[in-house]
């Protein structure tokens, strides 16, 4: 299958060429991406209930999950399926091939969510902040300034997808209750998300930012739009 060799790729050299798709080719990749992505889920919840078991860790409580469930059926959806996948693979998928405008979106997310979860400050402040961190950047980047990073992108393509990659893993450990137990044993709480980071990776180098975002939406959202239709 040709999806484990490019696997193997990227897991040795952080990169994928762009492969150009039909509509019908681009659903396909996705479907099997998604199948891919299932399968590498279920070993690490199956690893998550093993040690579960054995009384060894238990899970902690999700702090965010908690605070989606008050909210109604259909903004939930929007949140959990559109609005967040949007906002996640702008932030730690795009940034994976380097333009000026990417590398600043990139800063503008990865500035956003930093605020968010370590200030006290509302959401809002957060939003200007992190837009005025990004505009100043933009303004800063010139002709030599662009070069350089671009240069440094194309020689560091492993550490800049690893980095991305882990940031996007370890940004989850916040929608938990901060414990000893969790730091130490954050690598299986985190595991989920970078194997789902890796498949999102995946996507956006050979195909784009269009098809991450819908494998992301289509992983968030399938089970609470399921129950939504059975309620």
């Amino acid at each position: 299958m040709n999806e484990f060799k490019n696997i193997w790729i990227l897991i040795k050299s952080g990169f994928l060429p762009k492969k150009k798709r039909n509509f019908k080719e681009t659903i396909l990749l996705g479907l099997k991406l998604y199948g891919i992505l299932i399968l590498l889920k279920a070993f690490c919840f199956g690893l998550s209930y093993f040690l579960d078991s054995y009384g060894i860790f238990e899970m902690p409580k999700h702090i965010t999950g908690e605070k989606i469930k008050s909210y109604g059926p259909v903004s939930k959806i929007l949140m959990i399926a559109i609005i967040a996948p949007i906002i996640e693979e702008f932030t730690y998928r795009i940034g994976l091939l380097f333009t000026k405008t990417n590398l600043t979106i990139t800063i503008i997310g990865i500035s956003y969510f930093t605020l968010k979860n370590i200030s006290e400050l509302e959401r809002l402040y957060c939003i200007l902040i992190a837009a005025g961190i990004g505009v100043v950047l933009y303004l800063s980047l010139n002709q030599k300034f662009v070069e350089l990073f671009s240069n440094f992108w194309k020689m560091n393509k492993r550490k800049i997808f690893y980095g991305l990659l882990l940031i996007f893993g370890l940004s989850h450990i916040v929608n938990y209750e901060l414990t000893t137990e969790l730091l130490i044993f954050s690598p299986i709480v985190v595991l989920p998300h970078l194997v789902a980071g890796f498949i999102y990776s995946y996507a956006r180098l050979n195909s784009g930012i269009l098809l991450a975002i819908c494998i992301h939406s289509f992983n968030n959202g399938i089970i609470p739009l399921v129950l939504l239709i059975t309620e």
